[in-house]
């Protein structure tokens, strides 16, 4: 990396103040309290079970890093807004990747939702997927894209 001149050093101290400020307004974390999702019955345990399935399901469809990083924020968000159900997390994980994806991969990677649905091997229902895409894109008001840890590596390198 070449060592940036003036100009372009306050034009990187923009983008990153820019960056964290929309940042600080969107960033979402669950809070863990008593070993569950604060608001939810949803447990620790079950939750780093799920960010790992959804490691799984990114390398399986030949998803980019970033969508995995956009996809587990897009779970935080809504989990930190919502109060889920158990039953519901596998079905929510999966259509935050599946977002994700729509804004970061090229629409020749992303097949149909039957494709990703039949291929992940879930027991969910395209319907069922496209009414919990419209849940969580009401919820978090269209709003999805928030700076991950991916981006900052981008910005830096």
């Amino acid at each position: 990396m070449k060592n940036p001149g003036a100009v372009e050093s306050r034009r990187l101290v923009g983008l990153l103040e820019a960056a964290l400020v929309r940042e600080a307004r969107l960033w979402k974390v669950p809070v863990i309290k008593n070993g569950c999702i604060q608001g939810a019955d949803i447990s620790s345990s079950q939750y780093q079970e799920m960010i790992f399935w959804l490691g799984e399901m990114n390398r399986l469809f030949q998803f980019c890093p970033e969508t995995f990083a956009l996809g587990v924020c897009v779970l935080n968000r809504l989990l930190s807004t919502v109060k889920a159900q158990p039953k519901y997390l596998r079905c929510i994980a999966f259509t935050s990747l599946i977002l994700a994806a729509k804004i970061n991969e090229e629409d020749e990677v992303i097949g149909s939702v039957r494709d990703l649905v039949v291929q992940s091997g879930c027991n969910f229902s395209t319907a069922e997927i496209l009414r919990m895409e419209r849940i969580i894109l009401d919820k978090l008001h269209w709003d999805l894209y928030t700076a991950t840890p991916v981006d900052f590596i981008h910005i830096v390198s």
